[in-house]
């Protein structure tokens, strides 16, 4: 089966583990079955098929729980893909959720201090001692966001415990590692985590992102501090019940988001990330550096290849149809443009040749890279996060339609923080309208550029959203506290 995957023949891959689990094996075969997911899907039909499957393996598991003793081990990757799929999440995450805690009761371990009737004894400094926690703490997305909040959480009222994993050094993980009153660094084993997590009587436990890797995610069942939230650093619900509240951005919601999650949402003021944009380069490449022409319209989409969605196929076509003078960049560090540019000539051979795919590019060349681009197109249902604070900062106009959820609607919050809502597109075919307008009229381009640059600020280091943040952190804790007496 892992053979089979490796090569991408994923209906193979899920017959050898669903014979696997038939002659004997354990419930991570079927989950490896469930979770063997296409990066780039080829339809909406396929789609489909992949979450009709997935339910029915769930409530399979659910029902006739077959043994699984170390969830981390033996199954080793999570549900992540499904949020490319632009559908409500929120009924598969919960079936996956309730699946592995029926198979392996042990990943719902309770900390001696959270268990119930535990006597409440206040840390001797008096303040609220929270643990953030993430495999990413270094220079990767969750890295950026994060490390603003955690350096400037107040420390007259908060203890800042850093809890990871072992990660290269860069600048990143220099500051997180330096603003932190403790570092905790976790052993690779459940057991062993929980263990050490729980050691420190943290009185919330706060992940920056919940399935993008599957240590995190199944350390994310137990119940470790009386209050546990996470964040947007990987923008959907996690179905699991011992995660409390989801921190989100109001801006990025749409109208009766709570539905969309299984943990209570809780909207934040501001953009919730206190982010230093990157410095300026002392000389900037041009074009020409990159081995693009001078004389083209720039479509940038550089955002990680599956977030494209079936859906944003035909408007990518109708863009470069509708200037015969533009290229898309497609950036691609992890070899999988040919499977998207395979489902992009099936029923748009005639753009397929306007297509540059580019390497994977160090941080000041993909800033460079966006700044250098006449348009970035924020795809359809999954919107750019960091990429979209990047871009900003070098005023690069974006084009962006706000999905129904928030992974849809970053970019989109962003424009309504800095109140600008020029490039948000009503519909797809007014997104064309738009990317098209600033890539052929100079004069409105570079309007839009000016407009950002000059109302981008709110977006960055900003201490009020810190603020906000903090009150609500130390507010739960307090309201926790009086309700276990």
């Amino acid at each position: 089966a892992i053979a089979e995957q490796r090569a991408g023949r994923l209906e193979a891959a899920r017959a050898a583990y669903a014979r696997a689990y038939a002659e004997g094996g354990d419930g991570a075969m079927k989950l490896r079955e469930a979770l063997t997911l296409p990066v780039i899907t080829r339809d909406r039909a396929e789609i489909a098929g992949i979450r009709r499957r997935f339910q029915t393996i769930m409530e399979e598991l659910e029902r006739d729980r077959p043994p699984l003793a170390d969830p981390l081990g033996q199954v080793g990757t999570t549900p992540f893909l499904l949020a490319y799929h632009a559908e409500d999440d929120r009924p598969l995450q919960a079936s996956m959720a309730r699946a592995c805690a029926a198979l392996c009761p042990s990943l719902l371990e309770v900390a001696p201090h959270c268990r119930p009737g535990a006597a409440r004894v206040p840390h001797p400094d008096g303040r609220v001692h929270v643990g953030f926690l993430s495999e990413h703490f270094f220079g990767h997305t969750i890295g950026q966001l994060n490390v603003g909040l955690i350096e400037r959480l107040p420390r007259e009222r908060f203890h800042v415990t850093l809890l990871v994993r072992p990660a290269r050094m860069d600048g990143y993980r220099a500051r997180l590692l330096a603003a932190a009153d403790r570092v905790v660094e976790l052993p690779g084993d459940l057991a062993g985590a929980r263990t050490a997590v729980a050691a420190e009587r943290l009185d919330l436990l706060y992940y920056t992102d919940i399935g993008m890797a599957p240590f995190s995610y199944f350390l994310a069942f137990a119940r470790l501090a009386p209050v546990q939230c996470l964040t947007w650093g990987h923008p959907d619900t996690t179905g699991i019940a011992n995660l409390d509240v989801f921190l989100t951005c109001d801006a990025m919601e749409p109208e009766g988001a709570e539905a969309h999650y299984t943990e209570r949402l809780v909207r934040l003021p501001g953009p919730t990330v206190h982010y230093r944009p990157p410095p300026p380069r002392d000389a900037e490449p041009g074009r020409a550096a990159f081995g693009l022409p001078e004389d083209a319209t720039l479509y940038i989409c550089p955002q990680s290849l599956f977030k494209f969605h079936p859906d944003f196929d035909p408007v990518l076509a109708a863009i470069l149809r509708g200037d015969p003078r533009g290229l898309l960049l497609l950036i691609d560090p992890r070899g999988q443009a040919p499977a998207l540019l395979e489902r992009l000539g099936g029923h748009a051979p005639d753009i397929v040749d306007r297509v540059r795919v580019l390497p994977g590019q160090g941080t000041a060349d993909f800033v460079t890279l966006m700044g250098l681009s006449d348009v970035m197109l924020d795809p359809l249902h999954y919107s750019g996060g960091n990429t979209s604070l990047e871009a900003l900062s070098r005023g690069t106009p974006i084009v962006t339609w706000p999905g129904a959820f928030m992974r849809g609607r970053h970019t989109h919050g962003f424009y309504r923080l800095m109140g600008m809502p020029d490039l948000v597109a009503r519909d797809h075919a007014h997104y064309v309208e738009l990317a098209l307008r600033l890539g052929t009229d100079r004069e409105f381009r570079t309007a839009m550029r000016a407009r950002i640059l000059e109302r981008c600020g709110v977006l960055y280091e900003n201490d009020a959203t810190v603020a906000a943040i903090a009150d609500f952190l130390e507010g739960a804790v307090r309201a926790m506290g009086r309700a276990m007496g």
